[in-house]
């Protein structure tokens, strides 16, 4: 049931990075003002779930997506049908706030994971999750819960972000 589906990302950075550098993406600027940052992750059931009967790490299920750098948002969310995909047991509701206003939503708990860099894992990440219907191009919000741990260099002018741990 584990699977990884990757996406064909292309990260073009000139000059090379620094060796410490975690992760670097230059994104043409059209596209980086129109979609904003989205990077690969990979998330799956959390590792420490006991409320999984009989869990086996090996049992976990791990999906690739794109996830969106969301500033506005306080906590990590994902969308609720891929929620419902990975077979995510909600941990308790919890309050949103959306454009369209307050909303109460699942919770639930996942390790996230970011393929082909360095940069460390959470593991057991309490999140949100949102209706993302219609946003085609990520399904899950990375949140300042997660952002808080990184520092993040975004040159405009250049349309080149750095992250690193």
């Amino acid at each position: 049931m584990g699977s990884f589906h990757s996406h064909p990302f292309d990260f073009n950075i000139t000059p090379k990075l620094p060796p410490d550098t975690q992760i670097g993406v230059a994104v043409s600027p059209g596209k980086l003002l129109m979609l904003g940052l989205n990077i690969p992750v990979a998330i799956s059931t959390a590792s420490g779930d006991s409320q999984i009967p009989d869990f086996d790490k090996n049992s976990a299920f791990t999906v690739g997506v794109t996830a969106h750098l969301d500033t506005g948002a306080s906590i990590t969310s994902i969308d609720i049908e891929l929620a419902k995909k990975l077979n995510l047991i909600p941990t308790g509701p919890t309050i949103v706030y959306t454009a369209n206003g307050p909303a109460e939503m699942p919770s639930y708990v996942i390790d996230l994971h970011f393929p082909n860099t360095n940069l460390m894992p959470f593991i057991n990440l309490p999140i949100g999750s949102c209706n993302l219907a219609g946003q085609n191009n990520f399904s899950i919000l990375l949140g300042r819960d997660v952002m808080s741990r990184w520092n993040i260099v975004w040159n405009g002018p250049s349309s080149t972000v750095i992250i690193n741990d």
